[in-house]
Order: C-alpha cells, then sequence, then structure tokens
C-alpha cells in the first residue's frame, strides 16, 4: 500500500450529515439486506448511510477508505483483501440458468451446461428431440463475464473466459442479459432468481433445472447438488484508525437476522452451511461440503 495508508481513517464521502455507518453494496445486497439495515439505524437511533453499487464499486470504496461495510456478491479476489479487512460470509444464492419460455428444453446437466458454453453442444435438439421445431435449432449461449479477478459465480460454470466459445454472445448488464434471452427463443443465459423476478414483466424468462434441481430448491443448493450459486459478503474493518464498533454490532446483527431476508432472493444463511458441512475460515466461506 501507499506510504500513510495503513494510517488513514475512514472518510465518508457525499453521505448525510451526522452519519454514524457508511455502507456500499452490491445490487443484489443492497435489496435484500436494505429493510434489516433501515429498522436497524431507527431502532438504535443512529444514522446510516447506505448506496448501491457493484463488487467493483464496493472494492474501491474500501481501497479508498470511504466507507464502514463493503458488500460483495461474489467471494473476494486478491486484491480485495486489502490490510485490516475481513470478511463475513452472509450465505450463498443459486444462480439460475433460463430460456426463452417458447423453448421445450426443462433442464441440462451441468456437464451439458458447461459444454453448451464451450461450444460443444450448438443445437437444441442434442438436449431434446422437442427442440426441432426452433427456427435453426441453434443454441446461442449469452454470458456476463463480470468481476473477471473474483472467484466463484459464473467461474463455477467454465473457470476462466478463455474457455467460452467463440460464439458466446457477451452482455455487460444484468437488464441486457435478461432481455437478450427473452427475446431470442435460442438463447440461453444466467442469473439469480431475484434478478429474474426484479425484470419479470420486461423480460420474461423460464427458469431450467440444474443436475435435475430447481435453483428455487434450497435443499439442493444446501446439499451441494446444484452447482452455481453465488456468495455474500460483507466486510468488516480492524485497527485503530479504521475500526468502528456500531459497524461491528451491525454485522452481528445482519447475520442473525439473514434468514428473515424476502423468500424471493433464495438465500441460504451461513449458519444453515455450517450444518450442512460447507468449510469456513472464520466467518468466510472457503469450501464446499465434502
Amino acid at each position: 500500500m501507499e506510504d500513510g495508508w495503513h494510517s488513514k481513517a475512514i472518510k465518508y464521502e457525499k453521505v448525510p450529515e451526522g452519519t454514524d455507518i457508511s455502507i456500499t453494496l452490491d445490487q443484489h445486497l443492497y435489496p435484500a439486506l436494505l429493510p434489516i439495515i433501515n429498522d436497524y439505524g431507527k431502532a438504535q437511533g443512529i444514522k446510516i448511510a447506505v448506496k448501491e453499487g457493484t463488487c467493483g464499486i464496493s472494492a474501491g470504496s474500501l481501497l479508498d477508505k470511504r466507507v464502514d461495510i463493503a458488500g460483495f456478491c461474489c467471494p473476494p479476489g486478491e486484491t480485495d483483501r486489502l490490510p485490516g479487512v475481513k470478511f463475513h460470509t452472509l450465505g450463498i444464492s443459486a444462480v439460475a440458468f433460463f430460456t426463452h419460455p417458447d423453448n421445450p428444453v426443462k433442464g441440462l446437466t451441468i456437464k451439458q451446461a458447461r459444454d453448451i458454453y464451450r461450444g460443444n453442444i450448438g443445437q437444441w435438439n442434442r438436449i431434446t428431440p422437442l427442440a426441432q421445431g426452433l427456427a435453426g435449432n441453434q443454441v446461442e449461449p449469452v454470458a456476463r463475464l463480470h468481476c473477471k479477478a473474483r472467484p466463484g459465480h459464473w467461474r463455477l460454470l467454465l473457470d476462466n473466459e478463455d474457455m467460452f466459445s467463440v460464439s458466446l454472445f457477451e452482455v455487460s448488464a444484468i437488464e441486457d442479459m435478461l432481455t437478450t434471452v427473452a427475446s431470442n427463443p435460442k438463447a440461453i443465459g444466467y442469473e439469480s432468481v431475484w434478478m429474474t423476478k426484479r425484470y419479470a414483466k420486461v423480460a420474461p424468462v423460464k427458469l431450467i433445472a440444474i443436475n435435475g434441481a430447481m435453483p428455487t430448491e434450497r435443499a439442493a443448493l444446501i446439499s451441494g447438488r446444484y452447482p452455481i450459486y453465488r456468495t455474500y459478503n460483507i466486510t468488516s474493518w480492524s485497527g485503530e484508525a479504521v475500526h468502528n464498533e456500531r459497524a461491528d454490532a451491525l454485522i452481528e446483527h445482519i447475520q442473525r437476522n439473514i434468514g428473515a431476508v424476502d423468500p424471493d432472493f433464495v438465500i441460504i444463511p451461513a449458519a444453515v452451511l455450517r450444518r450442512a458441512g460447507w468449510r469456513f475460515d472464520g466467518d468466510e466461506l472457503v469450501g464446499e461440503p465434502r
């Protein structure tokens, strides 16, 4: 780190006067946690400023020491592990695969999904003969290769971007992913269950099973049978210049109440994962059940 970074205190930017805790959350955690955070702030009589961003914005806010808590929808990459920053896993949520509602395919094995995105399966009728009626019958995979510096998420499908098919159609935004698939009967894409519901009116899609399990099946995700998921983390600071006891108390409150998040987010709390044999290092999820 640059000279003086270690002794630099947290300095809020563009927050209301008198703010006690400043937070930035990725676009998945923001809607999930905002009710819990707001209720806690009112009950404790403290001012909490919460901004919606991305994993990249969260990382930048930590690097610049502008927030007490940052939220990520991916496991941390090496450059996220700043001195004094600790990661607390709140839970995981399935990454849903989906098609246009007119596509007759109802499910894939994880091998078939990987082969589609590698370019090894190029026709839908190789999955089911019912797909023969699709115009052209060509599989058109859509991907959003975000957060490339971080493990998990789409990397559980294929580990790096060089493994994806040359015919892959890349999009940069969640809404683009959903609208692209919703407008093309030959396309397949992926995103969180929550986002498919959030954009259901403008981009209706059909969720499909992976390994015989739907992304909404909690038991399949807990057991590891559903293999593609997001990992939700929030951070805390340690060190005299950056420590905020109120932020630590809020983190403990969120951890205790993550099970009360709207069921539409399909978040499996860290406590449930621990009981199912998932591996943790302190508060951070580091491995799947064996």
